[in-house]
């Protein structure tokens, strides 16, 4: 399964700038997403108490901009992911099929060759999953538990491996546990 994903990779090598830009705004995304829900619970929390008005009014003052930008992020997210995938599925389908072209130079003939097409095209297409599905949530989850690590770090140590150890768990466990279940699915 590695190997596989490895070669998929590598086909997708030309389009490294792309794929690195749909991660990036993931990223982007991620943290945006964060920064509401901590603003927004700090202002709350705080406009709650009503003892430190003037940090739940500075809470609520950053809140706009990132209420604002986090729908931004995500709609370049996905603009840049799927442009990524395009791209990097119309490699792979040409790369298939100029080996095709080698391998077969009189064509697939004409028994069933329209069920054969469907299905390799339909394999071809499966491998946007790979991106859109498993590596831009791991590496954008990955950076954003980093990014927080590397926060909570600098104000509480104990605090950053508090958080950041379960964090780490959950993106290291699906990788981990996947060709067991794998064989298991077998």
């Amino acid at each position: 399964m590695r190997t596989d994903l490895l070669r998929v990779l590598g086909l997708w090598r030309s389009r490294l700038p792309w794929l690195l830009a749909g991660i990036a705004m993931a990223v982007a995304a991620v943290l945006a997403g964060l920064a509401l829900l901590g603003l927004a619970g700090r202002a709350v929390a705080e406009g709650v108490t009503a003892a430190t008005l003037f940090t739940g009014s500075l809470a609520l003052l950053w809140l706009r901009p990132v209420v604002v930008l986090r729908p931004v992020f995500r709609y370049l997210e996905r603009l840049v992911t799927h442009a990524a995938t395009f791209r990097a599925l119309a490699d792979t389908r040409i790369w298939f099929f100029r080996r095709l072209a080698e391998r077969l130079p009189a064509g697939l003939g004409f028994r069933r060759a329209g069920d054969l097409l469907g299905r390799l095209v339909s394999d071809i297409d499966a491998l946007d999953r790979v991106y859109l599905g498993a590596l831009v949530p791991g590496a954008a989850g990955a950076a954003a538990v980093l990014a927080i690590a590397l926060l909570l770090g600098a104000i509480d140590p104990a605090l950053a491996a508090l958080v950041a150890l379960p964090l780490a768990a959950a993106l290291l466990l699906p990788p981990l546990l996947a060709p067991g279940a794998a064989a298991a699915g077998q």
